[in-house]
């Protein structure tokens, strides 16, 4: 076994030669250091004489020598040094430290072994200026800066569950460094996300204090009451005798302050600190940094090929380009068990992963630790423990204080949206019912009493946990929506109006109105547990079939009454004809008594054809015949089924029949095709219109409906009665009320996009926990259920469910078509008596002109035959005398005879 090592070991060295041969790596390789004191400039020579030794770090056949010098209080002196005794001496990379007290600063020699990338570890410096990698491109550090007590804080206020800070902080750049890196942190999405930290105010001060006076008097009222302090020493001792004066040291405040404020003379007792571990061990961090920088040079040994740091500080065109490359591999080692705890670095070259203990200030300024930050290898976290029953508080309490004054008054804003919140105009407060809670308009002089159920409700959680309250309506009627500012920039940003606004800009304190709970709303306030669950549903009108002048023509179809109108005339003519032509009918009879009155003509049969289909009595003219009276008998019955027919068909089209809803819900195709004519909208900025704008199914329904959208609900609702607005889209609570109130409105489909009402309160507000835990109450013990039954239930749907059960009673708006038929054969009648009354007339001036001609003939034709007559006589004489004359001339034969 001794043997197969043996051969593994050579093996490996022999492939490290190889490798280095490949590279032609170099085997020395030295280190400068920048340091404070001789005490550290020996062990720092002891450290890296030592690290030759250790095969772990230390590859066989390389060496490691350290050139060191010590910092010199100007930093010219120091940065020339750098060059002569470092640089000139080619070292792969410079340890650099510090003294703890004085202005002296590792930047010169950051600036001029940066300008050449050779790395610069720091064992003290704890600014974030040496974060900059625009500045200090070579800078690492096995301290973190100062920044990074945000991180601590963090956790500190999760364990404490205080949720809402004040943060002081100077204006230099470390201070607004920790209020970032705190901002960032505090805010970041975790495991915990509901469990976020609200920084209330922010005071930033100029470093060189005289006064914090006035500062504090601002913060004074704020609910907080847990402060987080970034400040110098000196600075700090002015902000603490400020604060003691005002009494802001005593008990119910926290005090967290950075490691410099906490060396503060009057530090008051129960203040709680940060102290960083191994902050002043130098020979800790020598040791840790020369060890991260072997491990690095290892690793780059074996994969990169190393070239010589330069050597000359004059020749300012050269640039180490293996430099860039250690400092990424020393920005990557991690030492697990380093001497100063787990050494890692982040993205900027900064230690992560430092460990800090939890200090609390007691009597005559002394320190007690009470509480660890440190890295857990179980969970490969930073993890915090506090010894809470060890920690004395402001005040000299040992009980963890709220960390948050609750104010015991409230400024309540509502809205009105029926029935949960009802507002009637008055002039006075005092015209108020009992019933009624005095709301005037946000910001004007318009006086409103408010009821309703969210009143109601705001009465029992004022008694129920104890505050006061001045309530007031949304001037507007909005609920809120956010506008996106800046858009296109990077700084873009959702900036909130109506009642939402009020609320996260902290103008208000509670909103008890019917607002719903939505994820847009909730990144911004706090809501209680919900006092009434809800969805969304579409409200329309119930489609009436409408009622024209022919209303009563509708039980039959128009080829129906045209066959009907046909028949009647056709049986009157076949009556006629067979009536007509029967030997036994009138027309026979007729010539035979010699009575022709009651002889069945074509008018007769056309007046008992139509008196048979009306059920009407027929005195005269029927048809006598046996064949005439068979079709008589077969028109009566057809006539009986027309007639019953039409009848019940009409009660059914008049009378029983209810219209049914149009639309079958949200997936009706005529909601989501934008083609049809179908209008439907919602209320602008509501938690429906966002409910719209996240569905991506929903996206075309919702730009078809946008351009629609109402500015309140009211609007909406009075166009849906007056049939404006086909469907309107809203909050199922508020439009089955309206349903209830209205029986011609009807909700449509099922719910969707199921929500609740909640109460909103500001981000991190103490009293969110005791509205939820009254609201759950008030489930409980039955007090929900009585506020529904009086304010939403009281009008149920029942009423309109019995409505459409009965018959609906006819109006003349049904039968106005019979009446005017009626009315019609009036006028018709009126036009046809004129028209008889005028041929009547007619007639009688024309007999008697024919009277006139007959009489008129009469007496020419008596005169004729008086004339005739004479000239009968006179012809008897010319014969006569023509016999004589031919008697007297005989002999002329011819002539006679002609």
């Amino acid at each position: 076994m001794f043997w197969i090592l043996l051969v593994c070991s050579l093996c490996s060295l022999v492939n490290a030669d190889a490798d280095r041969r490949r590279y032609s790596n170099p085997t020395y390789y030295n280190v400068g250091g920048v340091l404070s004191s001789n005490e550290s400039i020996a062990f720092f020579k002891d450290t890296i004489s030592n690290l030759n030794f250790k095969d772990k770090y230390v590859p066989r056949g390389v060496t490691y020598h350290d050139y060191s010098i010590l910092m010199d209080p100007n930093p010219i002196k120091t940065a020339l040094n750098v060059c002569k005794d470092l640089i000139a001496h080619r070292v792969y990379a410079v340890v650099v430290s510090h003294p703890l007290t004085g202005d002296l600063s590792p930047a010169a020699v950051s600036y001029t072994s940066g300008f050449y990338h050779i790395p610069v570890i720091g064992i003290s410096s704890r600014d974030s200026a040496f974060s900059d990698k625009n500045i200090h491109v070579s800078f690492l550090r096995t301290v973190p800066p100062y920044s990074h007590q945000a991180d601590v804080w963090v956790d500190v206020l999760k364990h404490f569950n205080y949720m809402k800070v004040i943060v002081i902080h100077s204006s230099d750049t470390d201070g607004r460094a920790i209020l970032g890196r705190f901002q960032t942190t505090s805010q970041s999405i975790d495991e915990d996300v509901d469990r976020k930290v609200f920084v209330e105010q922010v005071i930033e001060f100029e470093p060189g204090l005289d006064s914090f006076s006035d500062k504090l008097i601002e913060v004074k009222s704020a609910q907080a009451r847990v402060f987080l302090m970034y400040a110098s020493k000196t600075d700090a001792e002015i902000i603490f005798r400020d604060a003691t004066y005002l009494n802001m040291t005593t008990t119910g405040y926290v005090w967290i302050v950075t490691e410099q404020a906490l060396d503060a003379a009057n530090a008051p007792e129960g203040l709680l600190g940060l102290r960083l571990v191994n902050a002043t061990n130098e020979h800790a961090h020598i040791q840790d940094s020369i060890y991260v920088l072997a491990s690095a040079i290892r690793d780059m040994n074996t994969s990169e090929e190393i070239n010589a740091p330069p050597s000359d500080c004059d020749n300012s065109g050269s640039i180490w380009t293996t430099g860039r490359l250690l400092f990424d591999y020393i920005r990557k080692q991690r030492l697990e068990n380093g001497a100063t705890g787990h050494v890692a670095f982040d993205d900027h070259g900064d230690r992560v992963h430092a460990e800090y203990d939890m200090v609390n200030v007691r009597a005559q300024g002394e320190h007690v630790a009470v509480g660890k930050y440190f890295y857990s290898k179980d969970t490969q976290k930073m993890r915090l423990e506090l010894k809470e029953h060890e920690i004395i508080w402001m005040g000299r309490s040992s009980t963890k204080p709220e960390g948050f004054m609750i104010p015991t008054h409230l400024k309540v804003l509502t809205i009105e949206e029926k029935p949960f919140v009802y507002a009637r105009r008055v002039d006075d407060e005092t015209e108020c019912f009992t019933e009624e809670i005095f709301c005037p308009h946000y910001n004007t002089n318009q006086l409103y009493c408010c009821k309703g159920f969210c009143m109601d409700l705001l009465r029992y959680l004022s008694k129920a946990i104890n505050f006061t309250y001045s309530l007031a309506l949304s001037p507007d009627g909005q609920f809120g929506n956010y506008i996106i500012r800046n858009f296109s920039q990077p700084g873009a940003k959702k900036e909130w109006t109506g009642l939402i606004g009020e609320l996260v800009y902290e103008r208000a304190d509670m909103i008890v109105a019917p607002l719903t709970i939505n994820p847009e709303r909730a990144e911004f306030i706090e809501f209680s547990k919900p006092f009434k669950y809800q969805g969304i549903t579409i409200l329309e009108k119930k489609p009436s079939r409408s009622s024209t002048l022919v209303s009563f023509l509708q039980p039959f179809s128009n080829t129906l009454w045209i066959l009907v109108m046909v028949s009647v005339h056709v049986v009157a003519l076949v009556l006629y004809l067979l009536d007509r032509f029967s030997p036994f009918g009138r027309f026979k009879l007729a010539h035979i008594d010699g009575t022709e009155e009651d002889a069945l003509n074509l008018s007769s049969a056309i007046w008992f054809a139509w008196g048979v289909l009306l059920n009407s009595g027929i005195g005269e003219g029927t048809p006598r015949s046996f064949s005439a009276r068979v079709l008589g008998m077969v028109w009566a019955g057809f006539a009986m089924i027309i007639v019953a027919s039409y009848t019940a068909n009409l009660a059914a089209f008049l009378v029983l029949e209810r219209p049914k809803t149009k639309l079958t819900g949200i997936n009706d195709a005529r909601l989501r095709n934008t083609m049809e004519n179908l209008t439907c909208a919602t209320v602008k900025g509501s938690a429906v219109d966002m409910y719209f704008r996240r569905q991506v199914e929903l996206s075309n329904m919702y730009r078809t409906m946008e351009a629609n959208n109402y500015d309140n609900a009211e609007q909406a609702i009075q166009d849906v009665k007056n049939g404006k607005l086909m469907a309107f889209i809203w909050d199922s609570s508020r439009l089955e009320f309206e349903a209830a109130q209205d029986c011609e409105l009807v909700t449509a489909g099922e719910l969707f996009g199921r929500s609740g009402y909640g109460v909103g309160l500001q981000k991190g507000s103490p009293w969110a926990d005791l509205v939820t835990l009254a609201i759950l109450d008030f489930h409980e013990s039955g007090i929900m259920e009585s506020l529904d039954n009086q304010w939403i239930l009281r009008n149920n749907m029942l009423n309109c469910e019995e409505n459409e059960k009965t018959p609906n009673t006819l109006g003349l708006k049904n039968m106005a078509g019979v009446f005017i038929l009626v009315l019609a054969g009036i006028v018709g009648g009126i036009v046809l008596i004129v028209i008889e009354v005028v041929y009547k007339r007619h007639q009688i001036k024309k007999q008697k002109r024919m009277e006139i001609a007959r009489h008129a003939a009469d007496r020419w034709r008596g005169a004729v035959e008086v004339n005739r007559a004479k000239v009968a006589a006179m012809d008897v004489d010319i014969k006569r005398i023509d016999t004589k004359i031919c008697l007297i001339f005989l002999p002329q034969p011819d002539y006679f005879q002609t």
